[in-house]
């Protein structure tokens, strides 16, 4: 428990012996160093003790215990009973005690269901995020998939079989799309690297992917700089993790017409 207890049945339960679990070992941990959540438990224990004696005190009729005090005292004069309690304020009194020990256990119910609704919304609101993530890249690649200034690059691997081939959508502004098919398994350790090549400089790398049991694979929107104009595009097989030029040998390769 943070700081103070969030709701004051916490000491009402507590004292009724209702709280247990985290939350009393969190209670009791935290009322060892305040004083003021202290004095509101003996404010509680107060309470469930008025409770407790709430019930109305039944006394025996006036001749049993007029001839009780007779047989114990001879002739002593016998006291003259106490008037009794109102009826309506015998059952009240109770009825009242119930209530308060009701109005406790609602509260306590009502607590743990608005906890239960806070864990609910924030779950939702985070699932609406992750969904709303996932609409705006799938907006994204439809831009590349579907601007007419988009180049589509074809890669191809020579004349092994099947074909390992792959398919670039790139686009100065919107960014790249590609998707392979048919690539051979890779050794343990290794991973398919996705190179653009540029007019002019060095290859600059956009990302690195898996193909999965069909030789399928894809590398979307990955970070590389805006504008650049490029001659070629390539896939080498590289060690896990990628490399920052290319190393191993070229898996696809398809120029730019």
């Amino acid at each position: 428990m943070n700081g103070h207890p969030q709701f004051d049945e916490d000491f009402d339960l507590y004292a009724l012996g209702a709280l247990d679990g985290e939350e009393k070992q969190a209670l009791e941990s935290h009322l060892s160093g305040c004083a003021d959540c202290a004095r509101k438990l003996e404010e509680a224990r107060g309470r469930m003790a008025l409770l407790s004696l709430a019930a109305p005190v039944v006394s025996p009729p006036g001749e049993s215990r007029g001839r009780l005090l007779r047989r114990a005292g001879g002739d002593a004069a016998v006291p003259q009973p106490a008037p009794r309690v109102s009826t309506v304020w015998r059952w009240m009194t109770p009825a009242l005690a119930l209530a308060s020990l009701i109005l406790v256990m609602v509260a306590a119910t009502l607590r743990t269901e608005n906890q239960d609704l806070r864990r609910r919304i924030a779950e939702l609101q985070a699932s609406a995020a992750l969904q709303e993530s996932e609409a705006a890249r799938a907006r994204a690649i439809v831009e590349v998939l579907t601007a007419p200034d988009t180049m589509m690059v074809s890669l191809v691997a020579g004349s092994a079989q099947p074909v390992p081939q792959g398919t670039a959508f790139y686009h100065p502004r919107k960014g790249l799309f590609f998707c392979a098919a048919n690539l051979p398994a890779l050794d343990s350790g290794r991973t398919y690297q996705l190179w653009l090549v540029p007019m002019e400089g060095n290859p600059i790398s956009a990302g690195t992917f898996v193909a999965d049991a069909k030789g399928d694979g894809e590398v979307m929107l990955p970070p590389i700089p805006q504008g650049v104009t490029p001659k070629a595009f390539a896939v080498t097989d590289e060690p896990a993790g990628g490399v920052p030029q290319p190393t191993g040998p070229k898996v696809l390769i398809g120029a730019v017409s």
